[in-house]
């Protein structure tokens, strides 16, 4: 019979010499380690925002797992080269944000100013 885990653990990748991999846990006064191909499919935690997600295909092939909401981007900026941007995503217009709450705060911002000179 398994037994049930008593937290989610926070994965970390190392390679021995001999070239075998696997993760383990870097959680403190956990001693948790996995073969890297078995932990496809695990629940494990964020190392950048510290939620909980699956591991996946792109989440093994990385040294410290993150989710797909953290990490970085590739975009092209104005002179067409590519480079690599953090996502940001929704943290920053959490939930509530709307184009019409946003106006109203940026008219805000306006008014004072105008005051001000």
């Amino acid at each position: 019979m398994a037994k049930k885990p008593s937290h989610v653990h926070k994965l970390r990748k190392h390679k021995y010499p001999t070239g075998t991999m696997i993760f383990f846990c870097t959680l403190p006064d956990c001693y948790h380690k996995i073969d890297y191909m078995l932990a496809f499919g695990k629940q494990t935690l964020c190392n950048i925002c510290g939620a909980e997600f699956t591991m996946d295909e792109t989440s093994l092939k990385l040294q410290k797992p993150h989710c797909k909401d953290c990490g970085k981007v590739k975009v092209k900026d104005v002179e067409g080269k590519h480079i690599f941007v953090k996502k940001v995503g929704n943290r920053i217009l959490a939930g509530t944000a709307t184009s019409q709450n946003l106006r109203s705060r940026l008219d805000n911002v306006v008014k004072e100013s105008e005051e001000d000179i």
